[in-house]
């Protein structure tokens, strides 16, 4: 779905809510996000406007704004998920980053709402085992 200027200003909103500022001229991190409000946010784009934006677009885009009213972010279809270098990297001895370098590709292929229940049930996790309560 392209979505319309109602949807861009909405989504701005929302972000501006989650970030807690105006000013989202910025990475989403660089600007004090957490990756929960961000799966956040793009779990409530394409739920309750049908606009689905990869989560990890969101995260990795040098501004905010652009992102969210740029009309190349209008759900065009994407290009396939390229291999991640990684592994390779790891295969050859190099460094490697970790194992975020290897879950991100298979995240963005998730939906939003898939990506938020998994979050959801990770964070439970997290508090079960550090005895903190829900």
């Amino acid at each position: 779905m392209t979505p319309t200027d109602d949807v861009h200003a909405q989504a701005l909103k929302l972000a501006r809510t989650y970030l807690g500022q105006e000013d989202l001229d910025g990475g989403w991190f660089e600007l004090g996000g957490s990756s929960l409000d961000a799966a956040r946010l793009v779990s409530s784009l394409e739920h309750d406007h049908g606009w689905e934006i990869a989560l990890q677009d969101l995260l990795t885009a040098p501004s905010v704004a652009g992102l969210l009213t740029a009309p190349a972010a209008a759900g065009a279809p994407e290009a396939p998920d390229a291999p991640s270098p990684a592994p390779v990297a790891a295969a050859a001895g190099g460094a490697s980053t970790g194992g975020a370098d290897v879950l991100w590709p298979a995240l963005a292929r998730l939906s939003a709402s898939e990506r938020l229940a998994l979050a959801h049930r990770l964070l439970g996790d997290v508090l079960r085992e550090s005895g903190e309560p829900r």
